[in-house]
């Protein structure tokens, strides 16, 4: 799945989905209220899921540490780990 990186996002240290895809995101990580993540091949551990607000922390020094031209995260729920990836959307 391909989720756009927002400036908040970018910002703040999120992945953040909005709810068009909120239904995908809540069967991949189903009845759970953290995921050990995976964040460009670092192990960040577990994280806990903001459903509310429907946000991840990633932190912020990782995020903010992209470049200009990563637009967007691939997301993979893996073996229990949830694996993010930033690219800069062409893939």
């Amino acid at each position: 799945m391909n989720i756009k990186i927002t400036k908040g996002a970018r910002q703040y240290g999120y992945l953040i989905w909005n709810s068009q895809i909120e239904e995908t995101i809540e069967e991949m990580l189903r009845g759970l209220d953290s995921v050990p993540v995976k964040f460009n091949g670092f192990i960040l551990g577990e994280k806990r899921i903001d459903w509310k607000y429907h946000r991840i922390s990633l932190g912020y020094k990782l995020t903010r540490a992209l470049s200009p031209d990563q637009t967007m995260f691939s997301v993979l729920f893996n073996d229990g780990i949830l694996e993010v990836k930033s690219y800069n959307g062409k893939q």
